[in-house]
C-alpha cells in the first residue's frame, strides 16, 4: 500500500517535493519508494524535466490500474468496518451538453439511485483527458475530441449538433428577411470560441473554407453564459453550439441567422478510457446520459 499512495501521489502531483507535503512524508524517503516501484516494475514510470515529473506510457498504465485497485481497496475496508461511503461516480462535463443532456441523465439518475453520489467536473479538454487518463474521471460527455486527445480513448456518438452563428432578435441581422451571409459579419462584433477549442477549430475551418479572413473585431470566451447576456445587452453575432442556446431560440430571444455548412457539424458523446472498464454505477450512469440523448434523435440539424 505505501508503494502505490506514494506512486499516485507523485503522479498527481507531477512532483516528488509536493507528493511529500500531501503524504506527510519527506522528500528523500519519497524518492527512495519511487526508486524500489520502477525497480520491481523493472522500467521508468516518469520522464524527469526540468518543469517536474510525467508519466512513461508504462506509468501511466500502472497509474489507471493503481487508481482502481486502490479505491476498491478502500470501499472493501469502509465496508469490511461498517462505515461504507456511498459508491460515486465522477464525470467530464462540456459546455455544449451543460443544459440539456447533462441535466436530465443526472436528474434521473438521482432520482434512481439517490445512494451513489455524482461528481462533475468542468474543465478544458487536455485537462479532462488528463483526469480521465489518471482514473479520477469515468469518462467525458461532450462534442467529438480532436484527433491529437483521442489517442487511448474510445468515443460513441449519441447524437450530432450543429454549431450556429445567432443574434439577439432585436438585432438588425435577425429580422425577418434580413438573410445575412458571411460577408455581412465583417463589420460586426463577433463573440466566438476561444482559440484552443474544438468548437473553434470547427469554425475557423468553416471560414477557411469559404475564403472568409479572421474576423477583425471579436471577443473569445467559451463561457456561454457571459455570451448569452451579452447578447441581451449588446448588438453582436456569435457562435456557439445549439445545444448551449436551444431554450433561447424556442423562446425567440435569440434567431439563428440561417449560416450552414458541413464544418459546422459534429457528433456528441461519451468519450471513455479505451482499456478501462466502467464500474457498475458509472455504467448506470452512461445508460441514462444514452436515454437522455434520444429526445434529439428524431430532431436531426438540417445542413
Amino acid at each position: 500500500m505505501r508503494h502505490i499512495r506514494c506512486f499516485l501521489a507523485v503522479a498527481r502531483a507531477g512532483s516528488v517535493t509536493h507528493a511529500a507535503r500531501v503524504l506527510n512524508s519527506s522528500q528523500p524517503a519519497v524518492s527512495r519508494t519511487l526508486a524500489e516501484i520502477e525497480h520491481i516494475i523493472g522500467q521508468p514510470l516518469f520522464d524527469r524535466t526540468g518543469r517536474g515529473l510525467h508519466l512513461t506510457e508504462a506509468g501511466q498504465r500502472l497509474s489507471r490500474h493503481f487508481d482502481i485497485a486502490l479505491t476498491q481497496i478502500e470501499t472493501g475496508a469502509a465496508a469490511a468496518s461498517g462505515g461504507g461511503a456511498n459508491a460515486r461516480v465522477a464525470f467530464g462535463l462540456l459546455p455544449n451538453v451543460a443544459r440539456t443532456v447533462a441535466v436530465d441523465a443526472v436528474g434521473s439518475f438521482k432520482t434512481a439511485y439517490p445512494e451513489t453520489d455524482i461528481a462533475l467536473h468542468w474543465a478544458g479538454v487536455v485537462e479532462l483527458i488528463a483526469k480521465m487518463a489518471r482514473g479520477d474521471l469515468d469518462f467525458i460527455l461532450g462534442r467529438l475530441l480532436s484527433p491529437e486527445h483521442l489517442q487511448g480513448v474510445t468515443f460513441e456518438q449519441l447524437y450530432t449538433e450543429e454549431l450556429l452563428f445567432v443574434a439577439h432578435h432585436t438585432h438588425p441581422l435577425a429580422q425577418p428577411g434580413a438573410h445575412p451571409m458571411l460577408v455581412d459579419f465583417e463589420d460586426q462584433l463577433m463573440i466566438v470560441p476561444l482559440s484552443d477549442t474544438i468548437i473553434r477549430r470547427e469554425m475557423d475551418k468553416f471560414l477557411r473554407a469559404r475564403g472568409i479572413p479572421p474576423f477583425a473585431n471579436q471577443i473569445e470566451t467559451v463561457s456561454f453564459e457571459f455570451t448569452r447576456t451579452f447578447l441581451r445587452h449588446n448588438m453582436a453575432v456569435a457562435c456557439l453550439p445549439k445545444g448551449a442556446i436551444r431554450r433561447e431560440l424556442s423562446e425567440g430571444t435569440l434567431v439563428d441567422l440561417g449560416i450552414r455548412g458541413d464544418e459546422l457539424m459534429s457528433s456528441v458523446g461519451l468519450s471513455f478510457m479505451r482499456d478501462r472498464d466502467l464500474s457498475p454505477e458509472a455504467e448506470l450512469l452512461a445508460q441514462h446520459v444514452r436515454a437522455a440523448s434520444q429526445q434529439f434523435h428524431d430532431i436531426p440539424d438540417q445542413l
